[in-house]
């Protein structure tokens, strides 16, 4: 079985045979790739407009089109003197269809470059095509009587096609990291951090009323909680904000307001929706229960809040991040 590229007394074929995979590379297979979006973009447009028994039609459209690519690059490989032009062919087709598919339903999160889905699938592919026949045309150097052909490229195709995955959930996570970092560093209000050993800080998002950060409990006790650190402007309108609305009922206690809601009659006692704390003169501080959170862990939460300590958000944020 002879390997991918022609064996010639001189060089000229071979080099023919090694730039014209370059080209169906790196030029056409990143091409190939947008067919398969702009199938999905057509026929999901279709169903929006109603038309999505005319979608079905699009089914032998997508197989001739598919047909149609394998069969200009088997030309093209064949008339560069290429060995095994149909596996070749059939190989960086098959991976111009799936690297899209695979980063659409599988991947969303991977985007090695700034852009939607159709430029980054055409970029993964001219990668993955590129490495592959690149170890095929190493395997050429291999002695012996068997030569393997494509089967090392198909075994590259394989293996990005599974580690696609597992990279976009690792970006997913870093970039998670780096919005959480900017959201902490970058909230222009005092933070109101929960100072107790058995809450630990785990997400954060900015929400309309300020920054809000998820506490977990440890232990065998569960009480997580979330802890909002209201913006200058919502707390100009002080602790008893909103409590005018239907079905609120506000408590005050000392220098906090227990904050209940419900339907048009509001219950009187169970656990409150918020507790609200003031820390200082112009800095207030909510505390809600997230999950299955009893009054006394509230209590003890809004208890143990305090403002920020000088140069803390660092800290904070690289706890978020760890936890």
């Amino acid at each position: 079985m002879d390997g991918l590229l022609p064996r010639a007394p001189t060089g000229r074929p071979r080099i023919a045979a090694v730039g014209a995979i370059l080209v169906l590379c790196l030029v056409a297979a990143p091409t190939m790739s947008l067919f398969p979006i702009g199938v999905w973009n057509i026929s999901h447009a279709l169903f929006l407009s109603g038309a999505g028994t005319w979608a079905l039609l699009l089914a032998p459209v997508a197989v001739g089109g598919m047909l149609l690519m394998w069969l200009l690059a088997t030309r093209w490989l064949m008339g560069a003197g290429v060995n095994h032009t149909t596996s070749t062919a059939a190989l960086v087709v098959g991976t111009a269809m799936a690297v899209p598919v695979i980063l659409a339903l599988l991947a969303p999160s991977f985007s090695p470059l700034p852009g939607d889905v159709a430029l980054n699938s055409a970029a993964v592919t001219a990668l993955v095509t590129t490495v592959a026949m690149g170890v095929c045309m190493l395997a050429f150097r291999a002695r012996g009587p068997w030569q393997p052909g494509v089967l090392p490229g198909v075994a590259v195709v394989l293996a990005a096609l599974l580690v696609l995955p597992l990279a976009s959930e690792h970006m997913r996570d870093l970039n998670s990291d780096q919005r959480s970092l900017a959201q902490v560093e970058g909230f222009t209000d005092r933070i109101a951090v929960l100072d107790h050993p058995e809450w630990t800080p785990i997400h954060v998002h900015e929400v309309r009323e300020g920054l809000r950060v998820g506490y977990a409990r440890t232990g065998e006790e569960t009480g997580d909680v979330q802890v909002i650190s209201w913006s200058e402007e919502h707390a100009e309108q002080g602790l008893l904000a909103g409590c005018d609305f239907s079905g609120v009922e506000c408590v005050e206690e000392e220098r906090s307001v227990l904050v209940h809601r419900g339907g048009p009659t509001v219950p009187r006692g169970g656990v409150p929706s918020e507790i609200r704390i003031r820390l200082s003169e112009d800095v207030i501080a909510s505390v809600r229960p997230a999950g299955a959170t009893r009054e006394a862990a509230l209590r003890t939460a809004a208890g143990s809040l305090r403002l920020e300590h000088p140069n803390e958000r660092t800290d904070l944020a690289e706890a978020i991040v760890s936890g």
